[in-house]
């Protein structure tokens, strides 16, 4: 392919030129994929945007990231804030007095629907249903299907499409570091849509492009993820794509990761000895990031919340 080239956004379709290239920093291998910028809205996608197979290729056979859940209920100071700030009456909050803020949960509704799609393991869902909630998964891993149906949870194996929910299923419907995946955002967005209920939420969770740890590390940016995060996005461009399907941003969180820092110097010095999470200096450096991501208003994660408009609206 020629570098050079320019290509159409995924999301504006405006002109997108080169960013940078990359081989799998993860896996290995000598093939060199390439990313383009939009100028306009600012997203990064892989170019060309490979098919479905191509897309299988990428995910070799000692790529496992599914283990048992282990965090699949909420601690006593969490349950004490969903009871007081967000409806959860209905949980035993005693034994402790001083709440913690939980963020990837809505107020409380009776006898509410959640979708988790691409749930992994399960413990998400795990959690959500130890508080009340009806729980449903949509997951393609056979290993994380099968921890899922382990621990009693409905899923679905497969992609959302070819799960036919009916309209207006769910009044929450979360998708976890999944739409980083997704060749096409637009008729994931759509699917997501149409499930959710007028008034009901999504909430979307994936790396920022504009992290200052990417801005710092350039290709070697772990939560790259050349080359199976296919489109990284921005607040920007995240909000522009779901306003487009009749969504409107509620919240938006950018967590701080500095583990993902310390990933990224291992790629960046190739590092094959000892991980850069156990160097004593180099843990101590990452924990500057910390408000030097806070300062410039840059965190490595996504965390965004949005509802469903109305139909009349």
């Amino acid at each position: 392919m020629n570098q050079d080239s320019t290509s159409i956004c995924l999301i504006c379709e405006s002109t997108g030129t080169v960013a940078f290239s990359s081989t799998d920093l993860m896996f290995g291998g000598d093939r060199v994929f390439h990313y383009h910028h939009c100028g306009n809205c600012g997203l990064i996608y892989q170019q060309p945007i490979p098919d479905e197979a191509g897309i299988a290729s990428f995910y070799p056979e000692n790529y496992n990231i599914y283990t048992e859940p282990t965090h699949t209920t909420f601690s006593t100071r969490k349950r004490l804030y969903l009871s007081n700030r967000l409806g959860y009456t209905h949980l035993d909050t005693s034994g402790d007095y001083r709440p913690q803020i939980v963020n990837d949960v809505i107020p409380w509704v009776p006898n509410g629907k959640l979708l988790d799609i691409g749930c992994g393991n399960g413990e998400y869902l795990l959690r959500m249903k130890s508080i009340g909630w009806q729980c449903k998964g949509v997951e393609f891993n056979d290993k994380a299907v099968s921890i899922c149906r382990k621990h009693d949870l409905d899923i679905f194996q497969g992609d959302l499409a070819a799960a036919s929910f009916n309209d207006a299923s769910f009044d929450f419907v979360t998708a976890h570091h999944l739409i980083e995946h997704v060749p096409d955002p637009h008729t994931l967005m759509k699917e997501i849509v149409r499930i959710t209920r007028p008034g009901g939420f999504v909430l979307i969770r994936t790396p920022n492009s504009e992290s200052l740890g990417r801005k710092l590390l350039g290709r070697y940016w772990f939560a790259n993820e050349v080359p199976r995060h296919l489109l990284l996005y921005s607040e920007h461009n995240l909000k522009l794509l779901a306003e487009q399907h009749g969504l409107k941003c509620n919240r938006t969180l950018q967590p701080i990761k500095p583990k993902l820092v310390l990933r990224s110097l291992d790629y960046k010095f190739g590092n094959r000895g000892k991980p850069s999470e156990k160097t004593k200096f180099l843990r101590w450096a990452s924990k500057l990031y910390i408000p030097a991501a806070r300062l410039s208003r840059r965190g490595d994660e996504l965390f965004m919340l949005f509802t469903r408009k109305n139909e009349h609206k």
